[in-house]
């Protein structure tokens, strides 16, 4: 996968420059083609087996961004992508850095003004049961008319997901001069962890300068751990002594005497000069020798506290070892099948061997990074089709211990494998899962997954319902659902077409459906009429909403939306519902019948819950809606009201 270059279309974007060029990501200014917006594309590079933490930062940021809307923040904007990369507001300004640093320092008011905002934008984040991790500087954005934005999410961790930065890297994250000390030993789900960076940004606002050595090394961030800070007041004796003592608790070496939430570190900074006067706020001396020489307690974590692995105990695990690209489709569509039927959560795993492995050069071992990037994109969109959001792990090791210890700690259900990435080797697949099984701890099931010999689009015709076998009537299943999600994305799509390719003839039936396919391979069977029947008229109906949508002017936002929320939508609940009568006619015939797919019996639509559609058909369809109320509102005196009314954020 060919990274873009300036001057390239990225899916509707036209890359117009370059703003960073970093060993994690690049970023460049772009301009959208159908909102004519200004935007921010964050693209991370493909160097992911030599430094797995690229993936880890983009995944973890494009998940948490799927989970915040607050003005103090840099505003996301989530569409369907052809390769990894985050889309965000473009905003006027600077970063802080370039106010705040050595020989650069604000003004008192103007600090605890920043402090403020700030304080609210934190306390938002902590409400959700997000901690950011990485604010300095370099994070905060300065707008021209003085708010700031918060930015770079890629350290956060989120209580809803699982925090892998914890679980597979075993160096500390985050700028070693900022990050609060117990972030030092592994510390990523208290929040105490912002409100130390908190307290160490007014500290730099104030004096340009910060307690500890601007050093990368651990040996010397880990000072902290027993060392005291030298007090602000050492730099500059006029920051008053109840400030001191605010920034003084704030960056206190335990986590249990630093503020305990945003909001009190905020009141007291808003009620400063009511504090009072403390030997503590008025200290303007280095700590003393004897201090140096004999420090403090160090900070400890508490070692009961289990890593977060599992997001939610609740839901049955599934794991699909990403082994090789050649056989990963036929995995992917068991770990698919399997998530849809148990309404599990998936994680998908590359094992990165240290010995034997054949690429034995940084190139080689990049450009296999590179497409082993490809891969997992087109994996992560295959499984958000269904709604399914996969978590994507790297872990070095011996494949067997690292899949064994995963399928521990996830406490997983079913490990799915394909075949060894290793073309010369012979730890194929079935190998892989007899040496599993031969474990005596081995408790989840594992399998290899096989090629799909049965397609029905082509195959159910070919059948009577009696001859029908319980796996079929599971295949059959997993195609009603993807039928499902084709026919949302066919509207939504068309919608974008005719409002990316204005003046162009768009044939509103051009195009691959296989709802039609399986229609006309079923028309001509006596077996299977009554499914058939059921499902021409919607099938007409659909193709009858996209000629209307063709003849309306592209230029007629309002008129497409309409359209699309008051028939498309409906008519795709109205389809949902009978596939699920669908799914009950296959099933008629067996003796023991399969368990049933979630998807096909819940009676609830999915386009009717906006919180749901945080990927995949869905995302694309509520971005839609969004996009169309932009375009209108721009074309509009007066603002617009869909409605639908304001759709929530996800969650």
């Amino acid at each position: 996968m060919a990274f873009p270059e300036v001057g390239d279309t990225l899916d509707i974007f036209t890359l117009t420059s370059k703003l960073h060029d970093g060993a994690l990501t690049i970023i460049f200014p772009a301009e959208d083609q159908l909102t004519h917006e200004e935007v921010v594309l964050k693209i991370p590079c493909g160097d992911i087996l030599n430094r797995p933490i690229i993936l880890y930062h983009y995944q973890n940021e494009e998940r948490i961004s799927r989970r915040i809307e607050h003005p103090g923040i840099v505003r996301f904007i989530h569409r369907h992508r052809s390769r990894q990369y985050i889309i965000m507001e473009k905003l006027p300004g600077k970063d802080l850095r370039a106010d705040v640093g050595t020989r650069h320092s604000l003004k008192l008011h103007d600090a605890l003004a920043l402090m403020d905002q700030l304080c609210k934008i934190v306390g938002y984040l902590h409400e959700q049961s997000i901690i950011h991790l990485d604010l300095k500087p370099e994070n905060i954005l300065r707008l021209n008319d003085s708010t700031i934005k918060l930015i770079d999410f890629g350290l956060a961790s989120c209580a809803s997901l699982p925090d892998l930065l914890t679980i597979d890297f075993q160096n500390p994250q985050g700028t070693p001069w900022y990050i609060a000390p117990e972030q030092l030993l592994g510390e990523r789900a208290d929040p105490r962890c912002d409100i130390y960076a908190m307290g160490m940004l007014l500290y730099e606002m104030l004096t340009g300068q910060l307690p500890w050595s601007r050093s990368s090394k651990l040996s010397v961030a880990r000072r902290r751990l027993r060392h005291d800070p030298v007090p602000p007041r050492y730099y500059h004796s006029d920051i008053p002594p109840q400030v001191q003592s605010i920034i003084l608790r704030a960056i206190c070496r335990q986590p249990h005497e630093r503020y305990s939430s945003v909001s009190e570190m905020q009141h007291d900074l808003h009620r400063w000069r009511q504090l009072p006067v403390t030997p503590q706020g008025t200290n303007s001396r280095k700590p003393s020798i004897w201090k140096r020489l004999f420090p403090g307690r160090p900070v400890q974590l508490n070692s009961s506290r289990p890593l977060k692995a599992k997001p939610s105990k609740s839901k049955a695990q599934i794991i699909g070892a990403l082994i090789d690209s050649s056989t990963s489709s036929d995995m992917l569509a068991e770990v698919r099948k399997q998530a849809l039927i148990h309404s599990a959560e998936v994680t998908l795993v590359h094992v990165i061997e240290e010995e034997g492995d054949p690429h034995t050069t940084r190139y080689g071992i990049t450009v296999e990074g590179e497409e082993l990037m490809a891969e997992f994109e087109r994996s992560v969109q295959n499984l958000r089709r269904f709604s399914i959001d996969p978590s994507i792990r790297i872990i070095r090791g011996e494949l067997i211990e690292v899949l064994e210890g995963l399928c521990k700690t996830l406490e997983a259900d079913l490990l799915v494998l394909g075949t060894s990435r290793k073309k010369n080797s012979l730890l194929r697949g079935a190998s892989v899962q007899r040496r599993l099984e031969r474990r005596k701890k081995a408790a989840s099931r594992v399998m290899v997954a096989e090629a799909e010999r049965f397609f029905p689009v082509t195959d159910l015709k070919d059948l009577q319902p009696e001859q029908l076998t319980e796996q079929q009537v599971l295949s059959c299943d997993i195609f009603l659902v993807d039928l499902w999600f084709e026919q949302l994305h066919l509207h939504t799509e068309f919608i974008y077409k005719l409002l990316l390719r204005q003046g162009q003839n768009i044939d509103p039936h051009q195009g691959n459906c296989r709802l039609g396919q399986f229609l006309a391979s079923l028309e001509l069977s006596e077996h299977w009429n009554h499914v058939w029947s059921k499902l021409d008229l919607i099938h007409r109906q659909f193709h009858n909403i996209t000629s209307k949508m063709s003849e309306v002017s592209p230029s007629d936002h309002a008129g497409l939306q309409n359209i699309y929320i008051l028939e498309s939508l409906p008519l795709a609940c109205t389809f949902k519902n009978t596939l699920g009568e669908v799914s009950q006619i296959l099933r008629a015939g067996l003796e023991k019948k399969p368990p049933p797919v979630p998807f096909l019996v819940d009676p609830s639509c999915p386009v009717t819950m906006p919180f749901l559609a945080c990927y995949g058909p869905l995302l694309h369809a509520l971005t839609l809606d969004r996009d169309l109320r932009v375009l209108i509102e721009k074309n509009c005196s007066q603002p617009f009201r869909t409605e639908l009314g304001e759709l929530p954020r996800c969650v």
